[in-house]
């Protein structure tokens, strides 16, 4: 399955690997070590449970992402929401969204072409909330011009990229008239429009005003909540963060997790988070002890949700890695044909 990957594969490793000697370069690692030992772990425990809430919270915004497309019962993807998560932090990649596409196209009865549409909204609609949320923390948090010019170029790109995905979906006979055109061999041709005609049907919540309202609120819901996680687990460190200061790192993090790298984002995500954290005046020994629980727990919850979802849809965990395998050979095999 990952074999054509594998110079990806073994980049997102070295990236991994210089990440962490960077992030620990900069650290004195025994004094963090004990600040970790010292956490409040009771404390920690609420910020579990929080953590978990925001996969409730994320499966419920994706039965509006689906609901122009069929109707299901609120929380009926949450196991093939958390899947898609928990296979993220196993292969590299993010080939954890074409399982999940897989999974819940083929669970729910709808085309694996509109679940990605689906997903990519899902994902540009975070980026484009971690931007704006960017631009009113600016008010409050002074912050570099390098952070600052990083964000202008994210508030464009991906603003573009949702106005585009927009478009296609108030004009799908427009927009499919225009791939249509595209010279390509026939069969090729086929499969692509009718490909291209599934995707653009997986947008149809941006057509809707309410429904993508919801979807926008939703966003801001979770990762508000998952912020209030961090604060949580800054506070169990002896480290004071405002909510505002909690969604910064929350932000910085997110970005980082755009960064090719090892399964789980190890290294990219102590990188930023400790970045983020320095921003805000906290010194990078107690960041890093912050950081270092706050990712532990986040891939604890991911597997224990993930350990349940696969007994919850009887789905093996070798199955999870026969789908991403048939997902490529499928593509491969329509595009060769």
């Amino acid at each position: 399955m990952l074999k054509k990957h594998i110079f990806k594969i073994l980049l997102g490793f070295l990236f991994s690997a210089v990440l962490i000697y960077l992030t620990l370069k900069q650290i004195d690692f025994k004094n963090s070590l004990e600040l970790i030992k010292n956490a409040d772990y009771y404390v920690l425990l609420l910020g579990v449970l929080i953590y978990a809430v925001t996969y409730v919270l994320r499966s419920v915004r994706y039965y509006f992402m689906i609901l122009p497309i069929k109707k299901t019962k609120i929380l009926e993807n949450f196991p093939y929401t958390v899947l898609g998560f928990f296979m993220n932090n196993i292969i590299p990649l993010r080939l954890g969204e074409l399982i999940r596409a897989k999974v819940t196209g083929e669970r729910l009865g709808i085309s694996r072409s509109s679940v990605l549409g689906t997903i990519l909204i899902e994902r540009l609609m975070d980026i484009i909330i971690f931007v704006l949320f960017f631009f009113l923390i600016m008010f409050v948090i002074p912050f570099p011009e390098f952070i600052k010019k990083s964000f202008y170029v994210c508030a464009v790109v991906f603003g573009t990229g949702l106005f585009v995905l927009f478009l296609i979906s108030r004009n799908e006979g427009k927009a499919l008239k225009i791939v249509s055109r595209f010279p390509m061999p026939s069969k090729i041709k086929n499969f692509v429009t009718e490909l291209f005609n599934k995707f653009a049907h997986g947008l149809g919540a941006l057509k809707n005003p309410a429904v993508f309202s919801i979807i926008f609120l939703m966003t801001v819901v979770i990762w508000v909540t998952e912020s209030m996680f961090l604060v949580i687990v800054a506070y169990s460190c002896g480290i004071k963060i405002s909510l505002l200061g909690g969604i910064f790192t929350v932000i910085i993090i997110g970005i980082g997790a755009i960064i090719p790298t090892a399964p789980g984002y190890i290294g990219a995500f102590e990188f930023m988070g400790i970045t983020a954290m320095s921003v805000l005046s906290v010194s990078k020994d107690s960041a890093f002890a912050c950081i270092a629980i706050y990712h532990f727990l986040q891939i604890t919850v991911i597997f224990i949700l993930g350990f349940g979802s696969i007994v919850k849809t009887k789905i093996s965990f070798a199955d999870l890695f026969k789908f991403a395998k048939i997902e490529e050979e499928k593509s491969g095999k329509e595009a060769q044909s």
